[in-house]
């Protein structure tokens, strides 16, 4: 029997255009005591849909039990030549496209677990990713971005995504969690909803896009679209909207504790 699962999202997306890569800085959080067959993920992701075909790339930290065997949050990388059918595949487990690793010292290894991790009102931890076409290997190249300077970590094979090897039409800043229909939704984020603000919510933050001149701008929030699905339970937030006297516009927290039902 076929399990049914319930897909909650919160976050935002671009409007369609034309996209050469995108970045952001990802709060790490953990999910303590995740149900086995639940998932979480924060993620950025660059996608193209065709008709009922959904064909992405994407990176960040996620919490995914059946994939790892533990409750580790790890960062990840995924390409989907066809994401509607649930295909997914992750890291380096022989995907399609191939992933490939620039050298056997990365500063973050696909499927890597992530530590130490964000504290409520305690530590801040974070990790800042981008993926963005290579002006001259026209490639989707992964790098990481908070280390002084950016180290790249590999780059996708070509010829698989069809209009996606050339350019991505969507961005996606997102998370979500996965669930089984008769179960309840894990933690997202930090557990807290997002009106907590500084220190006690998860957060994406220093959103860039990149056109296809490699020219990258900062897109406020404001200018996106709030993606959230079931606000009642997970939902998100612009900086701008919590009343702070130093407003980021280009931040929002996002997240919701666990006990949703579909």
């Amino acid at each position: 029997m076929v399990k049914a699962f319930g897909f909650k999202h919160a976050g935002y997306r671009t409007y369609e255009g034309e996209y050469y890569g995108c970045q952001a800085k990802i709060s790490a959080w953990g999910v303590p005591d995740m149900n086995p067959s639940s998932r979480y993920e924060v993620s950025i992701t660059l996608l193209n849909l065709e008709g009922t075909r959904v064909r992405l790339i994407k990176t960040g930290l996620h919490v995914f039990p059946k994939l790892y065997n533990n409750s580790d949050l790890r960062f990840f990388i995924s390409a989907n030549d066809d994401a509607s059918r649930n295909l997914a595949c992750y890291n380096m487990n022989n995907c399609s496209p191939a992933f490939i690793l620039a050298n056997s010292s990365v500063a973050l290894y696909p499927g890597q677990a992530v530590a130490p991790l964000s504290q409520y009102d305690g530590e801040d931890r974070s990790v800042t990713l981008s993926i963005r076409k290579d002006v001259d290997t026209e490639l989707w190249t992964l790098s990481r971005e908070d280390l002084g300077t950016r180290s790249i970590i590999g780059w996708w094979e070509k010829g698989i995504l069809g209009d996606l090897d050339n350019k991505a039409e969507n961005v996606q800043f997102m998370a979500f969690v996965a669930y089984e229909n008769n179960d309840t939704g894990p933690t997202m984020g930090s557990g807290h909803y997002p009106n907590k603000g500084k220190n006690k919510a998860a957060y994406m933050m220093d959103l860039k896009i990149w056109d296809e001149e490699g020219n990258d701008f900062s897109p406020k929030i404001f200018s996106l679209i709030r993606a959230d699905d079931k606000p009642d339970c997970y939902r998100s937030l612009p900086d701008a909207d919590l009343g702070v006297i130093e407003v980021d516009d280009h931040k929002f927290y996002y997240g919701g504790p666990a006990g949703c039902r579909n």
